[in-house]
């Protein structure tokens, strides 16, 4: 049985189960689906009719919903007419427990995320998915893991992940103590709004009470466990938002005075099957020149981690403009050079 997904579905839903666990008056499906659409219409002045095959589909949800429940849809004739209803008329669809299918799903689902380092979701959901197990006494004679993730070397600050994914849902500010490289700890007054994943390191995103502004703290350089603290919380509305804060910049970090610029790029023919199909960024645009070699447009603020993404390409990958950015990468392949002779 699949899971509903609308309010337009359950109500249609709803308005069937009416008419199936009525019992002073008998109803064909055909009868039903007229009076859904006459309802439709009363309601919502006009609104657009169900179809057939609409109608079909819920018709098959709900039948699902019975066989999973045991229960069966009674149905008898009347002439040349079939009619239906419940044979339990306190059942109803929407009140149904989870089936087989779904609580498996929330088993994989959980074993996924079980396998995302710093993620701890067993106090959270082992009970919750041990009461379903006896509810529909579902249990598996063997685990199948049908996906895996590569399994790196864990960074420290992995386990202030869960914590610090609480202090974000619960918004409590946090005390941190950190200390960047080379330089002294400091303890830090943060508003945390988001957590993020790169390069097998984690990062926190939050409103600094210091600087007055949003600072990347990476948790690799907490010194112990940060601190929820009795102060109000500064909410993240008009400071921070991760689906713009990340929209042009690779990885992590953004420099409020670093523009978004027209990057170029042009990749062998060699890389360019790759480029294509992994995309650097979602910005990117990209024509296959003659030669069979890749150009690609890019609207992206330079970073550290943009540098280093070309540097990774070696001479798979040319830059084009802007100017800077190709002197860099010119510079830093010399060096290397250099280094080499």
């Amino acid at each position: 049985m699949e899971i509903i997904h609308t309010k337009l579905r359950a109500s249609r839903i709803k308005f069937i189960e009416a008419c199936l666990q009525n019992n002073m008056k008998d109803y064909t499906k055909e009868m039903i689906l007229l009076d859904l659409n006459e309802a439709i219409a009363i309601e919502f002045d006009g609104g657009k009719q169900i179809s057939t095959r609409t109608f079909d589909e819920d018709w098959k949800y709900i039948k699902d919903a019975l066989e999973d429940a045991r229960l069966a849809l009674n149905r008898w004739k009347k002439g040349k007419q079939v009619y239906y209803r419940y044979s339990n008329i306190e059942f109803s669809v929407l009140d149904a427990s989870l089936t087989k299918r779904e609580v498996g799903k929330l088993v994989d689902a959980v074993k996924l995320l079980q396998q995302i380092k710093g993620i701890d979701l067993d106090n959270e959901l082992t009970d919750i998915l041990q009461r379903l197990h006896t509810q529909i006494k579902y249990h598996r004679n063997k685990e199948v893991y049908a996906i895996g993730f590569q399994q790196t070397q864990t960074a420290d600050g992995y386990q202030f992940v869960d914590d610090l994914y609480e202090a974000i849902i619960e918004q409590n500010v946090l005390e941190i103590t950190y200390q960047p490289f080379n330089q002294e700890a400091e303890t830090k007054t943060i508003h945390p709004y988001h957590l993020r994943q790169y390069n097998n390191r984690w990062f926190l995103f939050g409103y600094d009470e210091v600087r007055k502004a949003i600072s990347t703290l990476a948790l690799d350089r907490f010194i112990k466990k940060p601190k929820a603290i009795n102060k109000a919380y500064q909410t993240a509305e008009g400071l921070f938002d991760a689906n713009t804060y990340f929209k042009n910049i690779i990885g992590v970090t953004r420099f409020e005075d670093a523009p978004v610029e027209e990057i170029k790029l042009v990749f062998t023919g060699k890389r360019a099957p790759y480029i294509i199909t992994k995309p650097i960024h979602e910005t990117q645009q990209h024509i296959l020149l003659q030669d069979g070699s890749l150009q690609v447009t890019l609207q992206l603020s330079i970073n550290n981690e943009l540098k280093q993404l070309i540097l990774s390409f070696g001479a798979d990958v040319k830059v084009i403009t802007p100017e800077s950015l190709k002197a860099f990468i010119k510079e830093q392949s010399e060096m290397v050079l250099r280094q080499l002779t």
